[in-house]
């Protein structure tokens, strides 16, 4: 740690005292003209798309030298991300303050039907390395109408690097509780055939956290980690608008997995000693054509296997899931201003757990077809109308719809309205989980469960003031019936029996401002506030009440800078007006810090650190015996290097 601190501090002095001020490059989202996909499942312009929709581009990566995916996201607004607290600790993404979004890797869906904590359905921890990632699309509010189950609060799509020329590059770093992270990228191109792929480990051998309620600085136990991940991708061109790509991604995560911190109640006395593996292995095939054209179109087919393992002193548990999906999409331009997307959409998955599921093997089928219009008229207007039917095994038939309004003012200005119809299906742990009382309460699933419907609708404005300038804001509100909750059965008793059910209703609203703004070519500043309110009915005769486990508001703020050599980023998140039943502090404010130096074009030199104030705070509710239940972890720090050749 006094190494890191030495390295910043070197640094620092040589950005003030050597006559360098540091400034910022424009931010890529500050320009409406970025082309996007998640949307409208076809390209378009940021300006021209009728969402709340925001991008995190490779670019991004490389100036602020994000560890993962998670990192990236939680400066982007809107967006919370939810972690356990330390590294192999389970993450969850929440978009408009709702953990049902869709996660995709090149439109390819990862949600495991065996469900994870909350109604996510996905670690973020299992993500590919930043190395190989060009961009994130972070699309917020309802998706069923194009993606179906999952897509409630809405979608995040990462869309991969392919080689373009060859090259190779190496990123060492280390830091904190004994931190080493190592990766490698290779791309080689060659004629019309390209292949990059990428290889990483991530390892700490413990976490601290400042413990709320002594200031004492706390070492987790059993919060040792290691995380290898691996990826590459083929790409073969046929012709001059048809491709063919072979991916294959692989993430191993081996460590401690402590429920609670420690001395708490519940399964602490039992989980500070578990330990557990996640294996996840992914192969996918695409074959496009028709991108030079106007009617572009695809077909892709994958396979994502997930197993899992738990262990802990007197209990072992496994898990399983195997997910087959197939897809086929077209689109044509009919006229000038008309376009027609349509597609096929089928997955099946086989979810076991043997010792919880009571021997039964979980069989999820789903068959869908997709519709989407987009008509543009009277040279600013575009409306989009979709409409998607699914027939899911257990649940049905149902029918989605969507329509958006876009009006663009110039090339710099929009504003959108939108509204979308919810299919969520329930998981398999919801309706199959069965864990009989052992001394820590049961946990009972609910085979007779609905799938939970509704809502949601979305208004926006985007608009750049100037050229120094730029603001958007947008409200939302979500009605939910029949929405899914695990809950005790006895809020009092530690050792309660949980079990689900479908509360009556989940109502959800709430506001998000953004505001871009270079002070001088040399320093730009960027921050938003999201306001989210989320209600629910228990069915307990007490109407509605508020989700304590959200923080209703959320403030993030970046100082960025950019010159020559260099570039730094001071970044700001907070909270305020958390409930105390699930938080020991109403607010709270950490402040992360990085700072790149270029020392030739191939190599560079950078540092971090995250929690500068080291601040006691949670991002998941819970408090027991005056203390967090899920602390987040304190001051650390990181130095490395990157060398490409």
């Amino acid at each position: 740690m006094s190494k890191g601190i030495m390295m910043i501090a070197l640094m620092t002095n040589n950005v003030i005292w050597g006559g360098t001020i540091v400034h910022a490059e424009q931010p890529q989202q500050f320009l409406l003209n970025e082309y996007v996909v998640t949307a409208t499942r076809i390209e378009n312009r940021l300006v021209d798309t009728p969402a709340n929709i925001s991008i995190v581009t490779s670019e991004e990566f490389e100036k602020r030298n994000y560890q993962s995916v998670s990192e990236a996201l939680e400066n982007v607004s809107g967006v919370i991300v939810k972690r356990s607290g330390f590294l192999g600790g389970d993450q969850h993404v929440y978009l408009n303050g709702d953990d049902r979004v869709l996660i995709m890797v090149d439109g390819r869906r990862l949600n495991q039907d065996k469900g994870t904590s909350g109604r996510s359905g996905f670690d973020m921890t299992n993500l590919p390395a930043p190395d190989f990632i060009e961009k994130i699309e972070i699309l917020k509010g309802a998706g069923s109408s194009l993606y179906g189950s999952d897509a409630v609060g809405g979608v995040i799509n990462i869309i991969t690097k392919s080689a373009y020329k060859n090259y190779a590059k190496i990123n060492i770093n280390t830091g904190s509780w004994g931190t080493q992270n190592y990766s490698a990228l290779v791309s080689a191109k060659k004629g019309k055939t390209g292949v990059i792929a990428t290889l990483n480990k991530q390892k700490q051998n413990y976490t601290k956290y400042k413990e709320a309620d002594t200031d004492e600085n706390i070492k987790w136990p059993n919060s040792s980690n290691n995380i290898v991940g691996a990826t590459i991708k083929v790409d073969h061109e046929i012709g001059n608008d048809q491709l063919a790509t072979l991916y294959f991604e692989h993430s191993f995560k081996n460590g401690g997995k402590p429920y609670y911190a420690p001395g708490l109640g519940g399964y602490s006395s039992v989980y500070n000693h578990a330990f557990g593996t996640d294996l996840n292995n992914n192969i996918s095939g695409k074959f496009e054509w028709g991108r030079e054209s106007n009617n572009p179109g695809f077909v892709q087919i994958y396979r994502n296997y997930y197993s899992g393992h738990h262990y802990d002193v007197g209990s072992e548990s496994y898990y399983y899931e195997t997910k087959d999906g197939a897809e086929i999409q077209q689109s044509w331009k009919l006229n000038k201003n008309n376009n027609l997307v349509a597609g096929i959409d089928w997955r099946e998955s086989e979810v076991n757990n043997p010792g919880t599921y009571g021997g039964k093997l979980a069989k999820i089928n789903n068959k869908a077809i997709y519709l989407q219009d987009s008509w543009e008229f009277a040279n600013s207007w575009l409306l989009n109308a979709g409409i998607r039917y699914d027939k899911h095994n257990y649940f049905g038939k149902k029918t989605t719809a969507s329509l958006a309004l876009n009006k663009k003012f110039n090339d710099d200005s929009h504003a959108y309205i939108s509204w979308g119809q919810i299919f969520n299906a329930p998981q398999a742990n919801d309706m199959f989980y069965y864990s009989p009382n052992t001394g820590y309460g049961a946990m009972l699933g609910n085979p007779d469960l609905k799938p939970e419907t509704g809502d949601v609708w979305t208004i926006g404005y985007d608009t750049k003031i100037n050229d120094k300038t730029w603001i958007g804001v947008n409200v939302f509100y979500s009605d939910l019936d029949d929405a899914i909750k695990w809950a005790a059965v006895d809020t009092s008793n530690p050792y309660s029996d949980w079990t689900v059910d479908n509360v009556s209703k989940q109502k959800k609203h709430g506001m998000e401002f953004n505001v871009k703004h270079k002070l001088t070519d040399e320093f730009s500043i960027n921050g938003s506030y999201t306001y989210v309110k989320v209600e629910e009915d228990n069915k307990d005769g007490n109407g509605f009440k508020r989700d304590t486990n959200v923080s209703p508001n959320q403030y993030k703020i970046g100082i960025s800078f950019n010159k020559d050599k260099w570039d730094a980023e001071l970044y700001g998140r907070g909270a305020s007006g958390a409930d105390k039943s699930k938080y020991i502090d109403s607010k709270y404010l950490t402040l992360d810090f990085s700072l790149q130096y270029k020392v030739q074009k191939d190599y560079k030199i950078y540092a971090k650190a995250y929690n500068l104030t080291n601040a006691s705070y949670a991002e998941t509710g819970g408090v027991s015996n005056g203390k967090y239940s899920f602390p987040m972890p304190g001051r650390s720090f990181l130095i490395g290097m990157e060398y490409a050749f």
